[in-house]
């Protein structure tokens, strides 16, 4: 009988699956905005400046790429080799289409994989990694055993850009007319769409694994404020 975290893990990739898949439409309007439009494919700048940080890496993990736009920057920033992945068919097809647009493919490989791929993955095989908006929309159970096997897959010295949504406190959320499951959980028609976390939280999870070198706030486009969450790690020895 499949369990919740079963159940959450499949609903998710169906949703992401849609989510993410670009239609006809989507596809002209990227091919109009022309070869330098991955210079405007991130969220914000702080995240552009992020991914493109990793272009000084050799060899860089884009993890739940989805449109592959953090991989497209390290990749334009002068890695030479950066591996985007994603469990979700819808982000893997759009990924590879702006890899092309933005001519990188060469540089780039784009796949799709199980939930359980980093388990196959060689210990200290990158020394770049890049996750955005994908540790806390997936189960903890999930999200703890993606923190795990990132510290064993990368370098002693690899350079970790984690990016995450705003902390949902349940006092903010009950005034907002929104009830978090277990104080934390948001689900939207059946689906996990946040596990909401202070940073605190957040630093303790990273903690036998990585140190916070540092934390910084950013904004998605038409937010006032500066809520969400930019962490950059380093692997404890």
């Amino acid at each position: 009988m499949e369990n919740r975290v079963e159940k959450d893990n499949r609903n998710l990739i169906a949703f992401w699956d849609k989510t993410l898949a670009l239609t006809e439409e989507d596809r002209k309007s990227r091919q109009g905005a022309g070869k330098d439009g991955w210079k405007e494919e991130a969220p914000s700048q702080k995240l552009f400046d992020a991914a493109a940080s990793l272009g000084k890496k050799k060899k860089v993990l884009d993890y739940g790429c989805g449109s592959g736009w953090a991989g497209i920057i390290a990749a334009k920033s002068g890695c030479p080799c950066v591996v985007a992945v994603d469990v979700a068919q819808g982000g893997v097809e759009s990924a590879r289409f702006h890899a092309e647009l933005y001519d990188v493919a060469e540089s780039m490989q784009i796949n799709l994989v199980g939930p359980d791929w980093l388990s196959s993955v060689p210990a200290g095989t990158f020394d770049g990694l890049v996750c955005s908006n994908v540790l806390d929309v997936v189960p903890t159970e999930t999200a703890l055993y993606i923190i795990r096997e990132f510290s064993r897959i990368v370098t002693d010295d690899a350079e970790i850009v984690i990016g995450l949504n705003f902390h949902l406190s349940k006092e903010k959320a009950a005034a907002r007319g929104i009830e978090l499951e277990d104080g934390n959980r948001l689900y939207s028609g059946g689906v996990l769409r946040l596990v909401s976390r202070s940073d605190e939280e957040w630093e303790s999870l990273f903690s036998p694994y990585f140190a916070v070198r540092s934390l910084d706030y950013f904004a998605w486009p038409g937010e006032k404020t500066e809520t969400r969450r930019l962490f950059r790690l380093s692997k404890k020895g």
